[in-house]
């Protein structure tokens, strides 16, 4: 018993001092641990106080670095009492500071560098390259833009270069204006893939409303004729809207989940938008989804005008039909501009997938589609006697959706370096549904749109200093084209006039292109690019189209040989001069040949005789850096235009008038090629970064365009236009205050064919106007940030150039941003 007693204790005893021995070493084992962890510093901008990723430290030897991870913090347990830090970015001062300091402080503050960096532009030239070597202008909003923008739609944030111009016919629209082309004469790519199809018309677009700006990565714009790169249709240069990719994680790395949302609502179009996107992100595969819901009330006009404006743009009457019979009702608010809200739903789902670091694919899918959007610019027209003419006119729900598989593969081989290879398919939907005022009988025209296209395009390393680009294009359109007529009181259907040819269409596109890139004694790059293109159309008329039109069927071949070369001439690092000469071209489409179509008491006729239009162009380009903190650039561009593709009046049988289907006699218009045509302008900019907290941006454009052979004005070019904006950065807001301001443009100087809208203008044309606004973000935190916009602060009515609805008054704008 003692002797179990005894055992008992000794083993008790000898478990006690066990314990002990343990608690100590872990104690001991910890101590590096906590000396280690306070060993790791936090790097973060003075101005924001947001972590600063990429931030390079070493010491003064140079044999000891590292690089702060993305929330700006790096472990300095490598480095010793007798080290000096040095923190070194980019973008900020570099700094010192003993080790022993450093450790003590925590974190490290760097000041932002007074300086302009440029941007890296993917659209110009098909790679990464710096906006200081390319020959073209070029504007990127990018993601940090995008984020502080309180911008509707994808095209609406286009204004904010203070560079482009975009035309509104109703409160769904946005159609851009780049020196002085529309339309079809630009074209709009989103990742990579041609948007412009057959049916892309000459008048005003808004299909750019149909990208979802939610889940831009950013946007990146060239100015000028782009046709080595692009081809067809890029006379006044390309809109490339380029969505975000899902991230992978390092192979070190674990997957992650993140998701970001927000939501927004406007005062002056009683407008909410949200937004929500999820990533999945691993070693080999990522995911990103987002929807995107937005729903657009009617819009209130500034009630600050002119005098003497008078009531010019105010809505006084709508119709409303009641109890099955239109009625024409007194509007309580003139200031509110009936029917011209709408609602949009935007999804895309890419997926990425990479086997190794030499290849990537990414799987992109994207679909929109909206409400009816309502033509204001149609149902504010009125008839000889003042009654408003139509009780509807709308476009249909407009669908897009689009599905591309894009594969990059990088290896070193004697054709290339780098190669890109993108197919797509696109399915478009859209219609024009119109009533005129107390008939039975709603016509609606629709369109399906089927595009298949291939993009191929390699880059091959010559030298360090001397590369090729080359590559294919293939894209296929098939275009079918109904018409109906439906009596909204027995609901009886009969076929009615096609906008298109009712019996088959077709139209094909094959294009080859090589570009040479050389750089010589660090002063001098040149590029040197051809491109060949061959498009076929074929359309079909049936027996049962109601006018008279000479002809049944259309077979059309086109082929096209285009240039350009590009000088840049880099004075110093702060400054470079550039001169680029090309030809462009288009191809006339099915909308050019084939349309069918009544505005007023005009009707556009089929004319199968239009050629291609081409130009020939110059830019002279300049950008100076003074003291590091204020650039100035500029350029003066000239286009002479030939076979310009204008409308014209047509005579049929003698007659200048041809009646429509509905018993209306309309004056006839065709397309026809105008031999010469001339545009030309320049664009400033100065961009500052007065100190660490303030930065400025102005623009000025000026565009003057005429068709030579008629001695009369082109359409489309824009009154002289600009922007002014300072931002203010200091600790967790971003206040930024601009002003956005248009000249006049007069009458005399519009085309009155048209196109641009001369009659939702003033006897003299359409006024001058300025807006002042006023935008702040607060970030709360790293994951959450609030906005707050003021837009068209003095309330002030006015109607930009060749639009028809008056543009938002003073608008309050809220936004609520969220990541996770």
């Amino acid at each position: 018993m003692l002797a179990a007693r005894s055992e008992y204790y000794l083993m008790k005893s000898f478990l006690i001092r066990k314990v002990k021995i343990m608690s100590l070493l872990m104690i001991f084992m910890t101590i590096p641990f906590y000396y280690l962890a306070a060993q790791e510093i936090k790097i973060i901008n003075s101005t924001t106080n947001e972590p600063i990723e990429n931030v390079a430290i070493y010491n003064q030897h140079k044999n000891k670095s590292i690089l702060t991870d993305e929330y700006g913090t790096a472990s300095v347990s490598d480095f010793s009492e007798p080290d000096t830090l040095f923190f070194q970015h980019p973008s900020f001062l570099r700094y010192s500071i003993p080790y022993n300091k450093a450790i003590q402080a925590g974190s490290i503050k760097l000041d932002r560098k007074i300086i302009i960096m440029p941007e890296f532009v993917i659209s110009a030239s098909k790679y990464k390259e710096t906006q200081r070597d390319i020959s073209h202008m070029v504007d990127v909003i990018t993601p940090r833009k995008l984020e502080l923008l309180t911008a509707q739609t994808s095209a609406d944030i286009l204004t904010s270069t203070g560079n482009i111009f975009v035309q509104k016919s109703q409160g769904g629209g946005g159609s851009p204006v780049l020196r002085g082309f529309e339309a079809n004469k630009i074209l709009l790519v989103v990742d990579g893939i041609r948007m412009n199809n057959a049916i892309y018309r000459s008048g005003h677009l808004q299909n750019s409303i149909t990208i979802d700006n939610s889940i831009l990565e950013k946007t990146e714009i060239i100015y000028g004729p782009n046709a080595i790169m692009y081809g067809s249709d890029a006379l006044g240069g390309v809109i490339h809207y380029i969505t975000k990719d899902p991230e992978l994680v390092s192979d070190t790395g674990k997957s992650e989940v993140h998701a970001n949302a927000y939501a927004q609502i406007s005062s002056a179009n009683s407008a909410w938008k949200t937004h929500i996107d999820f990533s999945i992100a691993s070693k080999k595969f990522g995911s990103l989804t987002s929807i995107t819901n937005s729903d657009y009330g009617d819009i209130r006009m500034g009630n600050r005008r002119d005098p003497f404006l008078e009531d010019y743009g105010k809505c006084f009457y709508y119709v409303k039909r009641i109890d099955g019979t239109d009625s024409i009702m007194a509007n309580q608010n003139t200031n509110i501009q009936k029917n011209t809200g709408y609602n949009q739903l935007d999804f895309v789902q890419k997926l990425r997938f990479r086997p190794s670091y030499r290849v990537n694919f990414i799987l992109n899918l994207q679909y929109s589609t909206s409400s009816d959007i309502p033509r204001y610019d149609m149902l504010n027209d009125t008839t000889d006697n003042g009654d408003l003419k139509y009780a509807i006119w709308n476009y249909g729900p407009q669908n897009r959706f689009l599905a591309s598989i894009k594969s990059v593969i990088r290896t070193e081989n004697f054709m290339f370096n780098n190669v890109v290879a993108t197919v797509g398919y696109q399915n478009l939907k859209e219609s024009r549904i119109s009533r005129k005022y107390r008939s039975n009988q709603e016509n609606t025209q629709t369109e399906k749109v089927d595009v298949w296209t291939g993009n191929f395009d390699l880059i091959k390393n010559l030298t360090n200093d001397s590369k090729i680009i080359y590559g294919l294009e293939v894209n296929i359109n098939e275009v079918t084209s109904e018409a109906i007529n439906a009596d909204i009181i027995t609901g009886q259907n009969t076929d009615a006039l096609s906008r298109y040819p009712d019996d088959g269409n077709y139209t094909s596109a094959y294009s080859a292109y090589a570009a040479i890139k050389n750089k010589f004694e660090e002063k001098f790059i040149t590029s040197l690019g051809a491109r060949y293109s061959y498009s076929g159309l074929k359309s079909n008329y049936s027996d049962s189209v109601e006018l008279n039109i000479p002809y049944k069927s259309l077979d059309i071949e086109n082929s096209s040989f285009t240039g350009s070369l590009g000088i840049i001439y880099l004075h110093s690092q702060r400054s470079k001069i550039n001169l680029l000469l090309s030809t462009g071209y288009r191809i006339p489409n099915l909308d050019d040949l084939a349309k069918i179509r009544t505005k007023g008491n005009q009707i556009t006729y089929p004319n199968p005789n239009v050629e291609p239009e081409y130009s020939y162009n110059a830019e002279l380009g300049f950008s100076k850096t003074f003291d590091g903190y204020i650039q100035i650039n500029g350029s003066y561009f000239v286009s002479f235009l030939t076979n310009v593709i204008v409308r014209v009046p047509y005579l049929q049988d003698g007659s200048d008038s041809i009646m429509s289907p509905d018993g209306e006699w309309l004056k006839a218009y065709v397309n026809d090629n105008s031999n010469r045509g001339i545009i030309h302008g320049f664009n400033l900019n100065m961009i500052s970064d007065l100190n660490s907290n303030i930065s400025f941006k102005g623009t000025l454009n000026y565009t003057y365009g005429r068709d030579l052979t008629l001695n009369k004005p082109l359409a489309h070019i824009p009154p002289i236009f600009g922007k002014a904006d300072f931002v203010y950065e200091a600790n967790k807001f971003i206040h930024e205050f601009f002003i956005v301001f248009s000249g006049w443009k007069k009458i005399e100087d519009m085309s009155l064919t048209g196109e641009d809208n001369e009659e939702e203008g003033t006897p003299y044309g359409f006024p001058g106007w300025y807006t002042i606004n006023l935008r702040t973000t607060y970030k709360v935190n790293k994951n959450i940030s609030i906005q707050f916009a003021l837009e068209n602060m003095i309330d002030n009515f006015y109607k930009p150039f060749a639009t028809a609805v008056a543009a938002p008054g003073i608008n309050f704008i809220a936004t609520l941003r969220v990541k996770v």
